[in-house]
């Protein structure tokens, strides 16, 4: 246990501070009381020189030893007042069976040690120390004192003891209430950082909606009107148009349901089912507009309808992300997506060949874009990983192993 006070927390310079002044008094009462008892009991009481000594450095020095083992020390304070009760043999009028400085030296641990939090031990201590005195001062051993004289004595040893005792519970529960306050206090200050965090983040992603959503509703704009604003147009130029105003459309809703989960919780949020492996044969089906690409789903319905959805929806992401890669970086190129089960789990694998001419972009760089380490995090939270990269007859491969449950669990 430390020198301080209990729940004094607070700025290192005011630590050190309570700790001198602690220890400066206590060692400074030990002091005092050690001469005082000693000189008393031995000339007031009779106790022999060394007897006198030996007790009042242990009556003293349990006021110090109160700040770091405060149970021992009121229990050291109980056994030398009552020794001191037993072998001393006061003068008349002296008070008796408890000195002057053996209630002082005793109230002064048994107040620090409840102070410390060790308010049943003392509790103890001191009701085996009222009794013990109490039975001394009954049988009168070696006492000339009148039975007046030592119940007085006892009363005013058993009640300063006890407004000790109390003192220290009082101030045990003080700092109790004060190092909760202060805990209190440290969450609250941290709570309001996270939500200052959380509506900042609010507020860049209605920023970042206003922006992109804007220039998405220009590209759905002019993709829908292109038929009508444009002469001569093939009809697989007619259908390019309608397919990017339709993923336009798509894009812009998607921002809008997450711009929903951003905001605050008392505005309403959509609740559209989000895609999965269900629908990854649609979004082949709508990447091979623009190239040939081929699905090879090898797992069985049972098992697509038993995946969870998060495990679902991250099938449909990788898959929809590794399509947009080869539409920007391979425009034309033949691809095919293989989801697979194997021995190490769900297996989802883009596959794609060179590209037949030039792309819409340029080439996705040796360590990932964006979409890639995008991917690569959504398996790492699964619990999966995924390896991206150029394959050696030409194109990219995309392959992610994602855990999946044991056949008995998913069947």
């Amino acid at each position: 246990m430390t020198a301080t006070m209990p729940g004094s927390s607070t700025a290192p310079v005011r630590i050190d501070r309570v700790r001198v002044l602690l220890w400066g008094g206590t060692a400074t009462a030990a002091v005092a009381l050690l001469a005082v008892s000693a000189a008393l009991s031995a000339t007031l009481y009779g106790v022999p020189v060394i007897v006198a000594l030996l007790l009042s450095v242990v009556l003293g020095g349990a006021i110090p030893l109160a700040l770091v083992r405060p149970s021992a020390a009121v229990a050291l304070s109980a056994a030398a007042v009552i020794l001191l009760a037993l072998v001393g043999s006061p003068q008349s009028g002296s008070p008796w069976p408890v000195a002057v400085p053996s209630t002082i030296a005793f109230s002064a641990a048994l107040g620090l040690a409840v102070a410390y939090s060790a308010w049943r031990a003392a509790a103890v201590v001191w009701a085996i120390a009222v009794a013990a005195t109490t039975v001394i001062g009954s049988i009168g051993l070696r006492a000339p004192a009148s039975i007046g004289a030592v119940t007085a004595d006892l009363v005013v040893f058993a009640a300063v003891s006890a407004a000790a005792l109390l003192g220290g519970l009082l101030v045990a529960r003080w700092q109790d209430v004060r190092r909760q306050l202060l805990r209190e206090q440290r969450i609250s200050a941290s709570e309001q950082a996270l939500r200052e965090v959380a509506e900042e983040r609010t507020r860049i992603a209605r920023e970042l909606h206003d922006v992109v959503a804007h220039g998405m509703s220009a590209i759905q704009v002019q993709a829908s009107s292109a038929r009508y604003r444009l002469d001569g147009l093939t009809p697989e130029a007619v259908a390019e148009f309608d397919e990017l105003a339709a993923t336009a459309r798509s894009a812009m809703g998607e921002m809008r349901m997450l711009l929903g989960v951003l905001r605050s919780e008392d505005v309403a949020v959509e609740t559209a089912p989000q895609p999965g492996i269900a629908d990854v044969a649609a979004l082949v089906t709508a990447a091979g507009r623009r190239g040939t690409v081929r699905l090879d789903n090898r797992l069985g319905p049972a098992v697509s309808d038993a995946l969870e959805p998060v495990l679902s929806l991250a099938v449909y992401r990788i898959v929809q992300e590794s399509l947009s890669n080869i539409a920007r970086h391979a425009t034309g190129a033949g691809a095919e997506v293989v989801i697979e089960r194997t021995a190490a789990g769900l297996v989802v694998e883009v596959l794609n060949d060179p590209a037949p001419g030039r792309p819409a972009s340029a080439p996705a760089p040796e360590s990932g874009g964006h979409g890639i380490r995008g991917m690569r995090e959504r398996a790492d939270l699964l619990g999966g990983s995924l390896d991206a990269g150029p394959r050696p007859e030409g194109g990219y491969r995309v392959r992610a192993t994602l855990p999946l449950p044991a056949p008995e669990d998913a069947s």
